[in-house]
């Protein structure tokens, strides 16, 4: 899932999440596009953290994500 844009002062940017970043796995299990992240991200409570694979470029990366609360 290809990374367009960050919330300021999101979870995803506090993370270190950048523009061009590809998410390829969440906790570990692939995926292969925004459904897939958006399905993974939507299961998992608020407030807890998960672990996404990405690439940046040529470099691999595990950055881990605390979800905000609504």
């Amino acid at each position: 899932a290809l990374i367009e844009e960050t919330t300021s002062d999101g979870p995803g940017e506090a993370a270190g999440l950048e523009r061009g970043d590809v998410i390829t796995a969440v906790n570990g299990r692939a995926v292969s596009n925004a459904t897939d992240l958006t399905a993974f991200v939507r299961a998992a409570a608020a407030g807890s953290e998960i672990e996404l694979e990405v690439t940046r470029g040529e470099e691999r990366d595990t950055l881990t994500v605390e979800l905000g609360g609504l």
